[in-house]
This record gives C-alpha cells, structure tokens and sequence, in this order.
C-alpha cells in the first residue's frame, strides 16, 4: 500500500495476505441514479500509458506460468470454436503459483462460485472510497483459454471508473494484450456478507448490468444446500419460491410451470414443446401425456393425485396435460437474481428448514427478500418440498408470482 500525492494505490500483489408483475422496463424503475447513469462516459479512453502498464505486467505474470501452459492439454472450446481451452486443474494450478506469488487473483472453481485471494486489498480501497480518498484497486484471472483478464477499481476526483482488459497467448509463444476498456462504474456497495458488488453498465433486460465480486469463499455445506435444492428451480417463470404455500394449503403454486425444471432435474435432459402436440384452443398449449407429467412432478410433493389432478387442469378425456414453454407471450423479465442458503434448521430427522437470502445486483440489493423452504428427505435419498414462506420483503418488488397458462393466471389474480 502506497501514498503518492494524495493517491492512495493498493497494489494487486503483496508479499503479505493484503476481492411486471412484468418489469416492463428497467429504466422505470428507481434505483436513485441519474438519467446520466444510463449514458455512457465516451470521455473514459484507456490511455496509450495505462495499456502500455497492463501489457508489460502480463509478460511479468506469463513468465511464472509459460511452461505449464505451454505443456498442459487443449481441448476444442466449447464456447469458441476457433479457440483452444486448458483444464480446470491447470487453471488450478496457474492460479496457485500467482497467489503465491502474492498476487489477488481469482479464484476459480467447477463448482462453487469463483473469490478473489489476498482480498484484504478492496477492503483497503472501500474505506478509501468512503472517506472520499483517492484510490485504486487491480486484480487478475486466468481465462479458459489460459490467458490473463484485469480488473482495476478507481476512485480518482470523486468519480468511480474501472478499467477491464484482457490478454491471450499468440502464436509466437507471447502473451498479448487484447483490450482495454475504461468504463463509469454507475454504483458499488459491499454486501451484507462483506462480499462487492459493482455495476458498469445501463441496466437493460439483456444483460447483467452489475456483478458480485466474491472476497471469500463461501460456505460450502450451505452452499451444497443451494445448488441441491433452491438452483435447479430457481426465480425465472416459476412460483415455487415466491409466494407462501404448504403442503396443507398450496394456495397458487403452479406445478405446470414446474414441469420443464423438475424433468432437467429428474432426467438429467430438456423439456422440448416441439415433441408434443400443440393446441392453440382455448389457449395455447403443448399436450404432455399424463404418465410423464404426473412421474416427473408428483413425487416431489406430499399431494394427493386428486388435488394434483384438478390443480394443473388435468385433462382425463385425452390423458393430458396443458403446458406452456417459456415463450414471448409469457416471459415475465426480470434481473438475475443470486440465492444464497445461509441457515439450515433441523426440525426433525427427516425435515429441514432452509433460510435463503436472494441478492439482486442490478437492484443494488443484497437483500430483495429472504424465504424459508421446507425440505422432507425420503428413505430413499429423494426429497419433497414441503413449503415456502417469504419472511423478508425489501421496499423493491419482487419477480412476479404470475402463471404461464392464462386460465391459472387468471385464477391467481382473483
């Protein structure tokens, strides 16, 4: 940590352990900025000096990793055809020679979310940020293709920028800078759980505008409860976690829209309309046979074929279901959401409490709403839902509740 004029920079590397119902539109919605906000600065160029730095310390960096790149495995991306990418274990393994190098690195993983190492340094540049100091914060990441991606955090003159660039391997053996972007940060905040959030981009329904920036690792156990029972389902078209339901009363949770998650989940594959009929009276449907529809859904809860039957408008005449694919005449948008389990409650052997925190970043939230889901653990390993109740609502509205099949809408909105 340096104090130069007035400037304080926190350098990335340290020898000591220093990261409406449809919204109908995003701009309608407060998040108390600026219409500015929403206008990109075209005054922020990278300059020919700052690309100059980036580039000469990723030859530093390529150094005390070229051997291992230039020996381990490539395998065809999977996102870039014309591309080559390395393994998680080399990423692994480049990773911890930079860390140990003392530099703030992200840390990625297959399957936890990714932290940045040695991240005593963004809390270093927030409390700069928040007594109004100027400061700077840089950061690395090793990229799929075994290239390098920067980050760097300013607060230079009470304005907040970040510069984002990225370098790849060439041909002729050198790590090479292939841009650098200087871009407004519109907002920044740290998180209940310590973690950043920042936002770099105008909020629009076709990309993420802001990102959690991780500072630690997470809790793994609760985070093993996260993607075993809130992920899979999650937020998007889909009521099982938004409204209050139980296996006494389920009120309006809408099993048809269930079916396309709860098949993923089951059989490991997707749900595609097109190979089933389709019916456009009294409303648009796709037909699914009874037997598939009942066995990927009805062992998930402690429900009587009787209720379930009448409650997703079984058709005993044809043996059918109606269901409707995610589509643009249903789409409810809404920013992507961050769920997080952050207590599990034992209330007997077989039953637990789940309390789950979703965070919102494009909401400048980390706490939109909190729900309780209660989870039955079968003899055989399966489990059922038992219920759901939101116990926390913030002053922002939460994704919309709505049905995709007009008549269960309807029913929803008496």
């Amino acid at each position: 940590m340096i104090v130069s004029g007035g400037l304080l920079l926190i350098s990335q590397r340290s020898n000591d352990s220093i990261e409406n119902c449809m919204i109908e539109d995003y701009s309608n919605f407060d998040i108390s900025v600026s219409e500015s906000e929403n206008t990109l600065d075209s005054s922020l160029k990278t300059t020919d000096e700052e690309k100059a730095a980036i580039q000469s310390e990723c030859i530093v960096i390529s150094e005390l990793y070229r051997e291992i790149y230039q020996q381990a495995p490539k395998v065809p991306s999977q996102y870039f055809g014309a591309e080559n990418d390395i393994t998680q274990e080399t990423i692994d393994e480049i990773e911890n020679i930079l860390i140990a190098a003392g530099y703030s690195v992200i840390n990625s993983d297959s399957i936890y979310p990714e932290y940045l190492e040695h991240s005593d340094c963004v809390n270093a540049f927030w409390e700069c940020v928040k007594q109004q100091t100027d400061a700077e914060v840089s950061f690395w990441g090793v990229s799929s293709t075994g290239g390098l991606y920067y980050r760097k955090f300013c607060f230079i003159d009470g304005k907040s920028y970040g510069i984002f660039a990225g370098a790849d391997w060439k041909d002729d053996g050198k790590l090479e800078l292939l841009y650098a972007e200087k871009r407004e940060i519109f907002y920044w905040d740290m998180t209940y759980n310590a973690d950043f959030i920042y936002r770099d981009l105008y909020l629009d329904r076709h990309w993420d505008a802001a990102h959690l920036l991780r500072l630690h690792p997470v809790d793994k156990p609760m985070y093993d409860l996260t993607m075993k029972y809130i992920l899979p389902i999650g937020y998007h078209n889909v009521n099982l976690f938004l409204l209050d339901w139980s296996s006494d009363d389920y009120g309006n949770l809408c099993f048809n829209d269930l079916l396309d998650y709860l098949y993923r989940l089951k059989y490991n594959d997707y749900l595609y309309a097109r190979d089933y009929p389709r019916y456009t009276t009294p409303y648009s449907y796709s037909a699914i046979p009874a037997k598939l529809f009942e066995d990927t859904i009805v062992p998930y809860f402690d429900i009587s074929m009787e209720e379930f039957r009448e409650r997703a408008l079984y058709d005993a005449e044809n043996d059918i279901y109606p269901w409707q694919d995610i589509s643009c005449d249903n789409v409810l948008y809404f920013p992507s959401l961050i769920p997080e389990v952050t207590e599990c409650i034992e209330i007997d052997d077989s039953t637990k409490k789940l309390i789950v925190n979703v965070m919102c970043p494009d909401y400048q939230t980390d706490k939109l709403f909190v729900h309780e889901v209660t989870i039955r653990v079968l003899s055989d390993g399966e489990y059922q839902y038992i219920g759901n109740q939101i116990t926390y609502r913030s002053d922002i509205n939460i994704p919309s509740p709505q049905a995709r099949i007009p008549v269960q809408r309807f029913s929803m909105d008496r």
